[in-house]
């Protein structure tokens, strides 16, 4: 069971909804959480049945930026009880006997009002003693070992974040698959990174869910990566078989087909005879798929990773 977490910064373009189909497709999440999604309601319905999700809760973005969306299946009950602009504040249930707060916040980039939005969550936060995690794009650092650029993180904005996290009782989970979540396009030709996404969670939490780890994937058709917190692991279970559309762009697929119905010559019923070959030619293609498709599949896997080392290199040139 898994929550995705990514400032998509345009949830509109093809390759960002390509990314999001092939996240959803590999990790199943429970819950998706996209900011700067610059979309309006009836593009987020369509991304809704594109990633094949049951319920969606939009903010409308303001001009031609902002805009927070939230998808989720009937795994978790969700009760949303709070939102504006750069905060959705949740109720989940797990229908395992667990409930707790779940917070999906965006840092406001400007930081006299992120200070502000800080201020009032604090405030307003009467839940403290329950399970609590925040996710999202903070658009803050913990230290400034969380960056690396031309410039340091002003020190005010640090101790601000600090403050949040300390006054919440709020601890920061490791993240796995590199130092950094943000890249900044050159500029002097230096690149900043900064590790402003992140999930934070309280004491409470962490001793419900003690196995769960989170994970940056790369960055690709965003400046962002998303985010994988993984809360508990799920039991795989074996696969059905499904014919993929796109086999039959491959010339060989014919010859598969062929060759898994002409495998043996059966007799008898009719129907026996139909259903045996048909059980060849799928184990046929199982085969084949595994043998040729995951290699390919393996080798978009392993550019990934590379591309993640890159992003977290030292270099800045």
């Amino acid at each position: 069971m898994s929550i995705i977490s990514w400032n998509c910064r345009g949830v509109a373009a093809p390759a960002t909804v390509s990314e999001l189909h092939s996240m959803c497709k590999q990790l199943k999440p429970a819950i998706v959480f996209l900011m700067e999604t610059r979309a309006r309601e009836s593009t987020i319905k369509k991304l809704k049945r594109r990633l094949h999700f049951e319920h969606v809760f939009h903010i409308e973005l303001r001009g031609l930026s902002g805009g927070l969306c939230l998808l989720w299946n009937e795994i978790y009950n969700i009760n949303i009880y709070f939102w504006n602009d750069n905060h959705i504040k949740t109720h989940i249930d797990d229908r395992k006997g667990r409930i707790w707060e779940c917070n999906f916040i965006y840092g406001n980039p400007c930081f006299e009002r992120r200070k502000e939005q800080w201020r009032a969550i604090t405030e307003n936060n009467i839940n403290k003693g329950e399970p609590q995690l925040f996710i999202g794009d903070f658009n803050d650092i913990l230290s400034q070992e969380e960056k690396i650029g031309l410039h340091p993180k002003p020190q005010s904005q640090v101790r601000e974040f600090r403050k949040f996290v300390d006054m919440n009782y709020l601890m920061d989970l490791d993240i796995k698959g590199g130092r950094f979540t943000w890249f900044e396009n050159p500029r002097n030709g230096f690149i900043t990174r900064e590790r402003i996404d992140r999930a934070l969670v309280n004491w409470e939490w962490r001793v419900l869910y003690q196995q769960a780890s989170l994970k940056a994937l790369p960055a690709i058709s965003s400046d962002h990566c998303p985010l994988v917190l993984v809360i508990n692991q799920v039991q795989k279970v074996e696969k059905s078989f499904k014919f993929e559309a796109f086999w039959t762009d491959h010339e060989e697929c014919e010859n598969i087909v062929r060759k898994g119905w002409e495998k043996e010559n059966v007799q008898g019923c009719a129907w026996k005879g139909i259903t045996t070959r048909m059980e060849n030619c799928k184990e046929e293609l199982t085969k084949w798929s595994r043998r040729t498709i995951k290699r390919a599949d393996k080798e978009i896997h392993k550019l990934k990773e590379e591309l993640k080392k890159l992003q977290d290199s030292n270099l800045t040139r």
